[in-house]
Parts: structure tokens; sequence; C-alpha cells
């Protein structure tokens, strides 16, 4: 079978990861799904950003309260003892007075300028924001276990490609060896067959040390332990994309969550401002209480002490403070520049989300183009090696022909690799800049 018919027709056995300090503990078969299931669930990236939109949800509650009449309960008890003299002077009247109290109240603010209303506004648009914003963590965090999962894929592929050509290095000193113990060879090219044969051994080396790498960085994404033991599904096709910039463009506008964020930010910003604005303004509130006090304790308990009052009216409150610390101007000002930097902000997402898909989209042509260009150039090195080998076994070729041979058969085949995979990261890339989580 030609090594690009089983290039090919997908991920070989030796593309099945399994971390090679694992142990002797059975190794978990992941696919790429599975993965990212596990990462959504356990990623702290994730927890943060879930931690962050119950806040959020906690700000909105807080903020409905500002729109409910306020109650509350107040119990009192007042003792005076006090001396008090007669118009004569001579006797002395001591007056001991006790006062037991208590009240429940309730204040409803009825009109603020829309002050309450444009803060309930802000919280639920920065609600609206958290909620993007969990979003964009699940946008990040599945395109990192798809870089890492292929990643360790394409290692494994490389892993495999290095140990084929320490077999066919190893064959060729075999060669070079016999040919050198009949002497039709000399020192020198078996030394270069050693030569070839240790440094495709260091090679292979490297490809186990990335493949290792890989999948540990994959463990960590889902927040398990990087030594974990895992086997990857060896089901590999490669992705298929039909999109031009107008079109990503346009769907990224109205679906990344960043520029969704973004928008919901500059939102809550407006509204923020008009809320700080409203602090300048008068107020309107009704309130009211009812009173009961006794001056005997054993009466307090019950509401129908000596004395029971109840008040009900309504206030205007307009504060003009002549100096506060510059509380209300800062606030004021705060909000204006918050403001004007979300303006700022949207547009400046708008333009990175923009420049992240025309990216992708000239990395999907560079990496189509890479892919077809590693397929022939890998034809070609297969049959340069089987001319070199025939020339070789007939006398016609020296080594350093058959060692360039198997060297550009290498290189070609780790090109090849790395050429799908690189083609599938670059999909990948593409789906994130449009905001496309699966």
């Amino acid at each position: 079978m030609c090594a690009v018919h089983w290039l090919r027709r997908g991920v070989v056995s030796a593309i099945v990861v399994l971390v090679a300090f694992g142990g002797g503990v059975q190794a978990e078969k992941l696919t790429l799904d599975e993965c990212i299931d596990i990462a959504l669930e356990r990623n702290v990236s994730m927890a943060t950003a879930r931690y962050s939109l119950d806040m959020a949800k906690q700000d909105v509650w807080s903020a409905w309260g500002s729109w409910l009449p306020r109650f509350s309960a107040r119990a009192s008890y007042s003792y005076y003892d006090q001396a008090l003299n007669s118009a004569s002077q001579v006797a002395v009247v001591r007056g001991i007075f006790r006062q037991y109290d208590k009240r429940l109240q309730f204040e409803q603010n009825l009109f603020r300028w829309g002050g309450n209303y444009f803060n309930l506004k802000n919280k639920l648009l920065l609600r609206a924001k958290s909620k993007y914003d969990l979003t964009q963590s699940e946008l990040e965090t599945i395109d990192l276990v798809r870089n890492y999962y292929y990643s360790a894929l394409k290692y494994g592929g490389l892993l495999e490609v290095a140990q084929q050509s320490v077999e066919t290095a190893a064959h060729n000193l075999q060669l070079v060896q016999a040919r050198f113990d009949l002497g039709s060879a000399n020192q020198s090219e078996l030394l270069k067959a050693k030569v070839q044969l240790l440094t495709n051994k260091a090679s292979l080396e490297q490809a186990k040390k990335n493949q290792a790498v890989s999948v540990a960085q994959l463990n960590n994404v889902m927040n398990r332990p990087a030594t974990s033991p895992i086997t990857l599904d060896d089901t590999f096709d490669t992705l298929s994309v039909n999109r031009d910039f107008t079109s990503a463009m346009t769907y990224a506008e109205q679906h990344h969550p960043q520029i969704l964020a973004a928008s919901a930010e500059l939102q809550a910003a407006r509204y923020d401002r008009l809320s700080a604005r409203a602090d300048y303004l008068p107020s309107v509130y009704i309130n009211g209480w009812r009173r009961w006090s006794a001056t005997d304790v054993s009466r307090w308990s019950s509401f129908d002490g000596d004395e029971a009052n109840w008040y009900f009216g309504m206030s205007f409150s307009w504060p003009i403070p002549f100096f506060d610390g510059f509380k209300r101007k800062t606030a004021h000002a705060r909000a204006t520049a918050g403001y004007k930097l979300a303006q700022l902000s949207l547009e400046s997402t708008i333009n990175d989300v923009g420049l992240g898909v025309q990216t992708a989209i000239l990395d999907i042509n560079n990496a189509r183009a890479n892919l077809y260009l590693y397929e022939e150039s890998l034809r070609s090195a297969e049959e340069d090696m089987q001319i070199a080998q025939e020339r070789y076994n007939l006398g016609a070729a020296t080594i350093l022909d058959l060692l360039d041979a198997e060297k550009n058969l290498g290189e070609a085949r780790q090109n090849f690799v790395s050429a799908k995979f690189d083609f599938n990261l670059a999909v990948s890339a593409l789906d994130k800049a449009m905001g496309i989580r699966r």
C-alpha cells in the first residue's frame, strides 16, 4: 500500500495517542466532542464566567428592589430620671419617666426622573453582557480543545513517520554494513548511514516529546492531571469549508459573542450615564408609619397602648448640596467616559473580529494549497526513493543518493501529515473567528 493512500484514508493506529508517562493505567478513549464536553464542564475559565453571570443576576435583583417600597420595624425604650425643684426650692420632686415605643413604617420612591428605570436597564444589559461573555468563554475553550486534539493527532502521525524513517535507516545501514564487509563500500559510506540512523532516532524522540506535550495540554484544558492516559478517536476527516469574507463577516457581526457583549456594554453605559444624570434632579416619595407607645411594659406588647397614631404623606426632595466632595460630578464624568470608551470598544471589537475572519480565510487558502502541494511532493518522493533504492542495489548510485532520497521521503511524509491537520486547524480558527461553537 503506498504511503499517500495510507495517509489519506485517515489516522492510522499510531495516531491513537497514549501518554507515555501514564504508566500502566487503563487509557480512556475520548472523541473530540467528548473532550469538548468535559472541558466546558470543568475548565476554570468556564467556572469563572458562570460565577460572573451569577453576580450579574444578583445585580438585577438589586435594581428591581429600587422599584419596591421599603418596610421596616423599630422598637425603642426611653428612661428619664430627673430631679425637679419646687417653686419654693424647699422640697425636691423626683420625676422618673419610662416610655416604650414600636413603629412600622414604609417608604416608596415614586419618581426619580427615570433614575430607577435607567439603573434597571443598565443591570439587565450587563447581565446580557455576562451571558455573551460566558458564550465567548465556551468558544475559546472549544477552540483550545480542537487545537490540542488535532495537534495530538498530528504529532501521533508524525511519530509514525519518524518510526518509519528509523526502520528505513536501519535497513539501509544493514545494506551498507553488508557491502562494507564485502569490501564494496567504504568507511565513509558506513559512517554516513550510521549518522542518518542516529539522526532519525533523535527525530523520533522529539516526536514522542511533542506528542506527550500536546496530550498533556489537552488534559490541562479539560482540568485533568497532565499525566492522565488517554487515547484519541482515530477517525479523521479533512473538514470542508466554503466561505468568503463578506458572508463570514455578516454572520460574525450577528452572532459573535464578543461583538454582542460589546454592544450590550455600550447600551448599558448609555443607561448608566442617564442614571448618573438623574442624581441632579428632584425625587418624589411617599411614606408613612404606624406608631404605638405605652408607659407600662405590660401594655407595650399589645397594639392598644396609651398612644397609637399613624402618618401618611408625600415628600418632594431636591438635594442641592453646596459641596459633596465632587461625588455627583465624579459619578457623572465617570459614566460619560465609560460610555465613550464603550463606543470605541465596540468599534475595535468589530475590527478585531474582521481581522480574525480575514486572517482565518487566508490561512485556509494557504493550508489548502499546501495540502495539494505536499500530497504531490509525497508521490514524487516515494517514486524517487524507489528509484534510488533500485539504483543503489544495482551499484549505479552511491549511499549519498540513497540517504538523500530517504531524507526527502521522510520530510515529504512529515509535511503531508502536518498539512492535513493544519488545514483542520485553519477551519477551526475560522469557526472561532465567526463565533461558531460547534
